[in-house]
């Protein structure tokens, strides 16, 4: 058996879906405890306070098995997927009527 703790979201950005539809981002900051993490939402503009979230918090799903939290290892990665995520979508033709020769 082993003591080692393996911390290997300190330092990650993330972004965490909240239940109406909008969504939150942040850092991971460091870690607390084994399984805890010190996180910091953005647009915190002081240093203190930073929120504790464990593993399990991380780990939560919608109803339909969707991820809520989303983490990458730099800001640009973050921002393009925020960038795909508020893109609006573009509508589609499909025809319904079968192509005459």
């Amino acid at each position: 058996m082993t003591d080692k703790i393996f911390d290997t979201l300190t330092g990650m950005y993330f972004t965490v879906d909240a239940p109406d539809g909008s969504y939150g981002t942040g850092q991971v900051i460091r870690l607390a405890a084994e399984g805890i993490y010190f996180i910091r939402y953005d647009g915190t503009e002081v240093t203190l306070p930073l929120e504790l979230v464990s593993i399990g918090e991380m780990l939560e799903t919608t109803d339909e098995e969707y991820k809520l939290w989303r983490f990458f290892d730099t800001l640009e990665e973050r921002d393009t997927w925020i960038e795909w995520l508020d893109a609006p979508s573009k509508p589609r033709v499909v025809s319904l009527v079968k192509p005459t020769k």
